[in-house]
């Protein structure tokens, strides 16, 4: 420090005792040499108790630990260098147990000979009590209704919550099994976001949406001109969530060939891009989601044996709102503040015949339709109105019938529907999903299905 040389004893002295934490020098055979007050108060050891003892006498664990990286890297005695930060625990006099966090700085000699060392100790008794709080706070949140993004203090969703804050940190790879609209991304999301993996990227990909060849690209990568339009060489999903997380949707609808890809890479934990030979590294956590039964299709033979235990470690299964009525509520009032937010508005609740209309719902499209439902009626209520009326609800939807139903349907013909609602959507797909109450990958398959041009 410049101009310390003049500084007399005793403001050395006091210019330690004013720095806002406990202060010690041990000499170079470990021996403390200096004691401030303020390790007085932290220790229970007072200075004639301690000066002449060797650091071994605090029993931070760091110190006693028998690995010697460990001890090399922390300790400046030994490393040479100033000590890492790091948090540990102290046993005091009275043999109570103190974290502290620790930082130490060697002193050298004008000769540059080692002399000793100084150590200064912070007590975080009370930010590590914070952090016990902190997070028995969020659990008691996720008790009463929410976790993450996830909304609901049902029975079911407080289990899934738990199984979620356990499998989030490990690596296994997830399964989430449900409905469409049940929210299985969002719950990848939070997966992804309590975990380890947190400060990566969670890139998501729709298997159902793309045909297999470009699937392929798209997962793994290609050379530049590894096929038409290949005009530039580009990363595959795989290789950018390096570090993350990769979710996998509508796994279920991912051809046999590519499934065989995907397991191979799951197995070696390395791809390679097509027009490419040499193969490379990833490291990625795996999230899949189907909205159908992968062990039935796997019985079924329409989905492989072996990727589905490699994907399926933990299985997550989420529950249609029709099973978990008693969240309604809770997310009726979470989309109405996020509305307000979206719309500039001020709605307060829904009136009680709104809400007993929202309650005796059966709601095929779950979660998702909720949503569409609440924003329906922000779309068409009055500027200054405070509250959703059954009246700003959308009609009630008959049932959409599945494709396995579609044969034994009396009522219509579904090939039919099918050209007049391309028809009416003027061959907007997307549009013409929506009406039909499916995906846009489900409408593919019904146009595949039924011989029809796509466009």
């Amino acid at each position: 420090m410049a101009g310390s040389s003049n500084l007399n004893s005793h403001f050395r002295e006091a210019l330690i005792e004013t720095v806002p934490c406990s202060v010690f020098i041990v000499d170079k055979n470990r021996k403390i040499i200096f004691w401030s007050k303020s390790a007085e108060q932290l220790t229970g050891y007072s200075a004639e108790e301690i000066i002449g003892s060797t650091c071994y006498k605090l029993r931070m664990n760091i110190c006693a630990s028998k690995d010697p990286e460990i001890r090399k890297t922390f300790c400046p005695l030994e490393s040479g260098n100033e000590g890492a930060e790091v948090e540990c625990e102290m046993i005091r006099k009275d043999g109570s147990t103190v974290p502290v966090m620790r930082r130490s700085k060697p002193v050298y000699d004008d000769a540059g000979q080692m002399i000793g060392a100084i150590e200064a100790l912070i007590d975080v008794s009370l930010i590590k009590q914070a952090r016990t709080e902190i997070s028995i706070l969020k659990h008691e949140i996720a008790r009463r209704g929410s976790f993450g993004q996830l909304v609901g203090g049902s029975s079911r969703m407080q289990k899934l919550y738990e199984t979620i804050k356990v499998v989030s940190q490990t690596d296994a790879n997830v399964v989430v099994e449900g409905d469409t609209g049940t929210g299985k991304e969002l719950i990848a999301k939070t997966i992804h976001n309590e975990s380890l993996r947190s400060k990566g990227i969670f890139l998501a990909v729709n298997c159902g949406a793309l045909p297999e060849s470009l699937l392929e690209a798209e997962l793994f990568g290609h050379a530049k001109g590894a096929f038409t339009g290949a005009v530039q060489a580009r990363t595959g999903c795989f290789e950018a969530a390096g570090g993350g997380t990769l979710f996998l949707d509508e796994i279920g609808e991912m051809p046999l060939t590519s499934q065989v890809k995907i397991l191979r890479a799951i197995q070696e934990k390395e791809i390679t891009r097509i027009g490419e030979t040499a193969p490379r590294k990833i490291n990625v956590r795996i999230i899949a989601a189907s909205n159908r039964n992968l062990y039935k299709m796997v019985q079924e033979g329409i989905f492989r044996e072996d990727l589905y235990y490699r994907l399926n470690v933990v299985n997550l299964r989420v529950p249609s709102l029709s099973e978990r009525t008693e969240d309604i509520p809770d997310l009726v009032t979470h989309f109405i503040h996020q509305f307000n937010s979206e719309y500039s508005r001020n709605i307060e609740g829904c009136s009680p015949s709104a809400m007993e209309n929202l309650l005796s719902r059966e709601w095929p499209g779950n979660v998702r339709e909720l949503k569409h439902s609440i924003e329906h009626a922000f779309a068409v209520s009055l500027r200054g109105q405070k509250t959703i009326t059954i009246e700003s609800l959308p009609a009630v939807k008959p049932r959409s019938i599945s494709l396995e139903e579609e044969h034994t349907s009396l009522h219509s013909d579904p090939k039919t529907e099918l050209l007049e609602t391309l028809k009416k959507t003027g061959g907007n797909k997307t549009k013409a999903a929506k009406l039909l109450g499916i995906t846009r990958a489900g409408l593919y398959k019904r146009l595949k299905r039924f011989g029809i041009d796509a466009g």
